[in-house]
């Protein structure tokens, strides 16, 4: 990856920032939603700011990031890109349709997704992902209100009100190279997972 690719790897990300705060703001008249939604959503625009600065910063010198550096980056926004979609893809499976159906969709598309992918943990992920971003060198502009603000919205999100309750979250779906692996918690408090695409039962915990 070159440096124009990295560029190119940052504007992807503003663009699906961008879209889920539009539909976002598309339903918002009749949202009936967890608070943990809210405030996801009024923390999107800091993050889609600070990607710009990273990428307004990093553009006079594009031609010059050794490729090493331009890998690191590779991965890391690979991974940011995969997570902003995520986040995006329950925006637009929930926001919009009826109100009263919306936790249920809400419930079904994090367990299709699987454990670790409810809104408040993408935006943790999301966010750490910028961070690392902007502590690259050659990003000037990012200056250290701007580095607390993403400090902040990371313990934000993780002191926030799950969106999902304890029982919707309870049975999430892991996925696997394997397949779907779903994993139920027994009364003996041991744990059993199983994998839909293979035959068998994993079981850990009391016997």
């Amino acid at each position: 990856m070159s440096g124009l690719e990295v560029i190119g790897a940052i504007s992807a990300v503003i663009a699906i920032l961008d879209s889920s705060i539009k539909v976002y703001d598309s339903a918002q008249k009749d949202l009936k939603l967890s608070e943990t939604f809210k405030t996801v959503r009024s923390r999107l625009p800091v993050l889609l700011e600070t990607l710009k600065t990273c990428a307004s910063d990093l553009q006079p010198v594009e031609d010059s990031l050794p490729a090493d550096v331009c890998e690191a980056l590779e991965t890391i926004l690979t991974r940011c890109d995969e997570t902003a979609g995520k986040l995006r893809q329950i925006f637009e499976k929930v926001l919009p349709g009826k109100a009263d159906t919306r936790q249920e969709r809400y419930v079904k598309i994090v367990k299709r997704l699987g454990k670790g992918n409810k809104v408040e943990e993408l935006m943790v992920c999301i966010t750490e992902d910028i961070q690392l971003v902007v502590s690259h060198h050659a990003v000037k502009s990012a200056g250290p209100e701007q580095r607390r603000a993403l400090e902040e919205i990371i313990r934000e999100m993780r002191s926030v009100q799950p969106s999902l309750s304890e029982e919707e979250d309870r049975g999430m779906t892991f996925n696997s190279q394997g397949g779907a692996l779903t994993n139920y918690f027994n009364k003996d408090n041991g744990q059993q997972i199983i994998n839909h695409d293979t035959v068998g039962t994993q079981n850990f915990g009391k016997t």
